[in-house]
């Protein structure tokens, strides 16, 4: 297996290497590159199996290296120094990537992420959908959820609502269909923030787009558009009722 590292600065690139020589000794560290243009040619030439890709360089970003080429046959590995736009598109369409500065224990678990074979069709779909969602550099337009048995790339406007199931969540949509994901709803109210969506109760976390009404009976609960009710708890209660003066 072939590894390239994509980054301008110098000590982060040391570090990669380090790394890889010490927990991973079987994979080869084909080349190394700090530009777009070194990276375009180094992926040409040494055909890598998984990319160590700084989001941030000197003459572009990441994404204007990876729209140069009509598929992308290589994991990737994204890192950015910045809580930015890009991270957002990044976590929504579910890829790997490395927040600066970075632990050894971090950089072996997306290493051995990336070394896991996946399916071309399903990066494809990821892929898609971040150029998709970099296009709006204020708020991602796509989900990419995974199931046990497929992935769905997602219209944020087209989420409901998010239910809680114990270490699952339950993703209801507008045209009825729902998906069952392997993850709690905390990683969703966290990954969801700034982006529409608002944690009404412990279970439940609402699309705002798709608040009806509100009902006061019974402690309070939103009306949403497929004519479903949500409670609005205690401890959310006034966080939901500013947000309604909003809409």
């Amino acid at each position: 297996m072939k590894l390239l590292i994509v980054d301008d600065e110098l000590s982060p690139r040391e570090q990669s290497k380090r790394l890889l020589a010490e927990f991973f000794p079987e994979i080869t560290l084909c080349a190394e590159a700090e530009s777009v243009e070194t990276a375009f040619e180094a992926i040409l030439v040494h055909q890598p199996d998984v990319v160590l890709l700084d989001v941030d360089l000197p003459d572009g970003t990441a994404f204007d290296l990876l729209k140069r080429f009509p598929q992308i046959n290589f994991n990737i590995i994204f890192i950015t120094a910045y809580e930015q736009y890009a991270l957002q598109a990044i976590k929504f369409s579910a890829l790997d990537f490395l927040l600066k500065p970075y632990t050894s224990g971090e950089f072996s678990d997306a290493i051995r992420k990336a070394i896991k074979k996946t399916e071309q069709n399903d990066l494809q779909l990821r892929y898609s959908a971040l150029f998709q969602n970099i296009q709006n550099q204020h708020q991602p337009s796509k989900i990419v959820l995974r199931t046990a048995d497929s992935i769905h790339v997602i219209q944020l406007d087209d989420i409901i609502r998010l239910e809680a199931d114990g270490a699952y969540t339950s993703f209801f949509f507008s045209n009825k269909k729902t998906i069952v994901v392997s993850k709690n709803l905390k990683e969703y109210d966290t990954l969801f923030q700034n982006n529409h969506f608002i944690r009404c109760h412990q279970s439940h976390l609402v699309n705002t787009k798709h608040i009806v009404c509100f009902h006061k009976a019974d402690g309070g609960a939103l009306g949403l558009s497929d004519q479903t009710r949500v409670p609005v708890a205690t401890r959310f209660r006034e966080k939901v009722m500013v947000m309604l003066e909003q809409i």
